[in-house]
């Protein structure tokens, strides 16, 4: 008898963890994007990776230039559904989200809508409220195959005073490593 139970907690278990995977196939990954296939939507590879208010994301989102392009702005409540439908989830491998709640465009009043990854469900907040809240920047891609638009290309930094301000912030916003950012201020120190 216990063998039994043993058995079909197992298959239990087992055919559980199929609901849950995520079908890698449907994004292709970049280092600063990934794009889905299926809803043909880019989204920044990593979310903001700290708490902000509604304004500070709709900010975020929208001077995010991440693959060089430069329209992104913060997902739908739609938009982020398809993400969740996809099963992805907090600390996945398509895309680096640190918390699960993520705000939405949709405003009512002082109140925001926000999506919650594990509950798999959208709900209000007030727009002041940033405890554990992220901004995951988005952008449609049907727009580049009608525009036969390419990404703008980064600028590059012209001084050494601008490119290490920039590191800075990477480091600040824990895009880089610190061993990434001494190594990267030496070689930019070396070329004076």
């Amino acid at each position: 008898m216990q063998k039994l139970l043993m058995i079909l907690c197992l298959i239990l278990i087992s055919s559980c963890s199929k609901f849950t995977e995520v079908d890698k196939t449907q994004f292709e990954i970049a280092p600063q994007t990934v794009l889905d296939t299926k809803s043909e939507l880019m989204w920044a590879h990593s979310d903001n990776r700290q708490s902000l208010t509604w304004q500070e994301a709709v900010e975020y989102c929208e001077s995010y230039n991440g693959g060089g392009y430069t329209d992104w702005r913060m997902p739908e409540r739609s938009e982020l559904q398809t993400l969740i439908e996809a099963k992805i989830e907090k600390e996945g491998d398509i895309i680096n989200i640190t918390s699960n709640l993520i705000w939405v465009s949709e405003t009512d009043d002082s109140r925001a809508a926000f999506c919650h990854l594990a509950n798999r469900g959208c709900s209000w907040m007030e727009q002041v409220i940033s405890i554990s809240l992220r901004a995951l920047p988005v952008r449609d891609t049907k727009a580049d195959a009608v525009n036969h638009t390419p990404p703008v290309s980064p600028i590059r930094p012209q001084s050494t005073e601008q490119r290490l301000q920039i590191l800075n912030l990477l480091l600040k916003q824990q895009l880089i490593t610190e061993g990434e950012y001494n190594q990267k201020k030496a070689a930019i120190l070396d070329e004076l």
